[in-house]
């Protein structure tokens, strides 16, 4: 129950201040733009490269991990894909965002900080496993069913090899993926970083779970619509802060036999509001946008009872 009032409230707070300073208009659109943008390209990339290279002291990967999270994210998606489709309608690209909003969720902004400071630093190997997998799945998922599924004309194809290489270039150029890969080779390699860099990367590190919080409330407010209560959308975040944690749980309890620390991390993980990234890819094809930015803000506000719970219930 402390960690209810020494980690989660905390969390949500500093994801709420970020979200009324917007609100208030203590700061505007642009601003949020810039801060969402240091977080991503400079203070997460030092956090996952720093907890990557601590992770050589705590075991190694376990690839059963993602298989229990991913099975049951397979079948969330498809729940809120076909069923969102025969309930309330839309096309094939409606259908594929209605998924990828019941399984996406904020992983790198709050679910690195959250088991960080939950179970600590044993908690980033399998958390980075999960962050990077998810991160593949809106940029390469996302791109390719958004493409595949635009609407064209009967005897038009879809230019997959320029999809291909689209989404290359997005896995390729992603500060997060990159400083997983540097990290790695600095393992392999058994190279030490030189004290000032060190230091550096160690100070932004420090600084990433409160600022990464703040950025993503000030994102969700950047990205609020109005409409909030829409039995769609509030259909999407009780598909991904409610169903999807028990559908991953019994994956990874009963389905894959993982120890009792990773199905606390697998589920936790999955509880987590969906992610800013699928409403960034519900704008670039503008379609479903309105949607997705209520289950935002809509799964936000349930995962502060349901991860409160879900500390207290596995803890």
């Amino acid at each position: 129950m402390d960690k209810v009032f020494t980690v989660v409230m905390p969390l949500f707070a500093m994801i709420f201040a970020g979200y009324w300073i917007v609100r208030l208009e203590v700061i505007g659109t642009e601003t949020v733009k810039g801060l969402v943008g240091v977080v991503f390209w400079l203070f997460l990339p030092c956090f996952i490269f720093i907890k990557t290279l601590g992770t050589r002291e705590h075991g190694e990967l376990d690839w059963a991990l993602l298989g229990a999270y991913y099975l049951a994210c397979l079948v969330t998606f498809m729940i809120a894909a076909v069923g969102g489709r025969l309930i309330w309608g839309g096309n094939a690209r409606v259908a594929g965002l209605r998924g990828l909003t019941s399984i996406s969720g904020v992983v790198g902004y709050m679910g690195l900080p959250l088991m960080v400071m939950a179970f600590g630093d044993e908690a980033a190997l399998p958390t980075l496993m999960i962050t990077m997998a998810d991160n593949l799945v809106i940029l390469a998922g996302g791109a390719l069913i958004m493409e595949l599924t635009e609407p064209r004309e009967a005897q038009d194809k879809p230019d997959l090899v320029r999809v291909l290489l689209t989404t290359g270039k997005s896995i390729i150029s992603n500060p997060l993926i990159l400083a997983v890969a540097l990290a790695a080779l600095c393992i392999a390699l058994q190279w030490q970083l030189p004290s000032p860099l060190q230091i550096f990367a160690t100070q932004m590190t420090n600084a990433t779970g409160p600022l990464a919080l703040v950025a993503l409330g000030a994102a969700f407010a950047v990205h609020r619509r109005q409409n909030l209560i829409k039995g769609d959308s509030l259909a999407l975040a009780l598909l991904k802060v409610v169903l999807l944690p028990v559908l991953v749980f019994v994956s990874a309890r009963y389905g894959f036999g993982l120890g009792d620390f990773l199905v606390k991390i697998a589920v936790i993980m999955a509880a987590l509001p969906v992610a800013v990234n699928v409403f960034i890819l519900a704008s670039r094809y503008k379609t479903y946008e309105t949607e997705v930015s209520s289950s935002m803000l809509l799964s936000a506000v349930m995962g502060i009872g349901v991860i409160s719970g879900l500390l207290v219930v596995l803890d």
